[in-house]
């Protein structure tokens, strides 16, 4: 008994000591890791296309007048259709603003058109709107002599654009700029700006050279790019797409406002090319992946609320009518009527006339406001006293007549001179 007990016991542990070594780091079983969360320099070398189960081709060169006529629904189609008779400018070329943080994706900039003419949305950096959603951006091709506007969307590939190599990632066809890992976003570095001090989920990997066509800004036509869609591209537009965000809207309305951004105003070269702020979202993080069968609404028609169901109307129960049969068994759980004595050779019953329903109480008739009383009149504003007749004048006296002045008399007569004295000699002579 002794012996059976010491060799259990040794067995056991035997058993823990290797369990232990199993699940101890550097013993030979490497632990367990975040693996699955790790980005992989690898990674989207596809350049996040849908998988096709048939070999992929690349692209047959398009009709050199008209290469819209093959797919003339590849693209975001269910607004109203825009045309130009001008083909749209070519690409400037611009610096990426450093991405602001995770889980922010880069939507390149692009020619969009008005009554002015083509004017330029800036390139800016836009939050996610969902779990693995991916931009595919807006282009123009060249459809029965005229050039068509194609939207942007969001998807969980990337779709067809035309051709267009918008850069940082894009291409011409996929997207190599980073990738969705385990609900976040990795960048690739080599073709991202990204401040690694500010995002960690990071990676780099070199991506294919991009389709020729320079900066041309649109598929087809004279001195558009010749390229048509691979299969993958057009699985996109089986699968789950999503119109632009409220601020995508938002920011080509302000940007056809604005006179620097047209084409006519500033020779091809838009005051804006990139914007350095991302877009305000009412969001901070992607919500949840949608469900599948979500798909592309137009942004521009409003749509209308959801109709709520409507209640079943509570009915009267019909009158049960005698049946010539055998009765007819009551659904379970309602009690069974007694059927009534068959009447020989006696006509239907008539069936019970309903009730009428009692006439509604005619409203109570509302009393006539009391007639007002008539405003008293207004006395009679007191005449004015006629103003006294204002005494006349009284007569001025008339001048006293002026006294004549009196006569001055007349002067006195001068008394006539003295005789002269004698001269003393004629007192002698005397």
């Amino acid at each position: 008994m002794r012996k059976f007990g010491c060799v259990f016991l040794l067995t056991t542990i035997s058993l823990l000591v290797m369990e232990g070594c199993a699940t101890t780091p550097g013993a030979g079983t490497a632990p367990a890791t975040t693996a699955s969360t790790a980005p992989d320099p690898n990674a989207a070398a596809d350049g996040n296309l849908a998988p096709v189960s048939a070999p992929q081709d690349q692209g047959q060169p398009a009709a050199a007048n008209d290469s819209g006529a093959a797919y003339q629904n590849v693209g975001d189609d269910t607004g109203p259709a825009i045309y130009a008779q001008q083909a749209p400018p070519p690409l400037p070329e611009y610096s990426q603003p450093p991405c602001p943080g995770d889980n922010y994706l880069w939507t390149p900039g692009y020619w969009n058109y008005a009554d002015a003419g083509y004017y330029w949305v800036p390139g800016v950096w836009v939050m996610a709107p969902y779990v693995d959603a991916l931009w595919t951006p807006p282009y123009w091709d060249f459809y029965q002599g005229r050039y068509r506007w194609h939207g942007g969307y969001w998807g969980d590939h990337i779709g067809f654009y035309g051709g267009v190599n918008y850069g940082f990632g894009y291409t011409g066809r996929g997207y190599y700029g980073g990738y969705w890992n385990g609900g976040n976003f990795a960048y690739n570095r080599s073709v991202t700006n990204v401040n690694v001090t500010v995002v960690h989920n990071v990676y780099q990997r070199s991506v294919p050279n991009a389709i020729a066509g320079n900066r041309a800004s649109y598929n087809g036509g004279p001195g558009g790019i010749s390229v048509r869609p691979v299969p993958a591209e057009l699985a996109a537009l089986r699968g789950r797409r999503t119109a632009p965000v409220a601020a995508q809207v938002e920011q080509s309305r302000a940007a056809a406002s604005n006179r620097a951004q047209f084409a006519s105003e500033n020779r091809g070269r838009p005051s804006v090319i990139a914007q350095a702020q991302p877009l305000a979202t009412p969001y901070r993080a992607p919500v949840s992946r949608p469900a599948p069968a979500e798909q592309l609404r137009p942004v521009a028609r409003a749509e209308a609320p959801p109709r709520q169901p409507e209640e079943p109307v509570a009915r009267q129960a019909a009158p049960v009518r005698p049946e010539a049969g055998p009765a007819r068994p009551a659904p379970q759980g309602r009690p069974e009527p007694t059927p009534a004595a068959r009447p020989v050779a006696a006509a239907r019953p008539e069936p019970t006339a309903r009730p009428e329903p009692a006439p509604r109480p005619a409203p109570a008739a509302r009393p006539e406001p009391a007639a007002r009383p008539a405003p008293a009149p207004r006395p009679a504003p007191a005449a004015r006293p006629e103003p006294a007749a204002r005494p006349a004048p009284a007569a001025r006296p008339a001048p006293a007549a002026r006294h004549e002045p009196a006569a001055r008399p007349a002067p006195a007569a001068r008394p006539a001179p003295a005789a002269p004295k004698p001269a003393p000699e004629d007192k002698e002579k005397r």
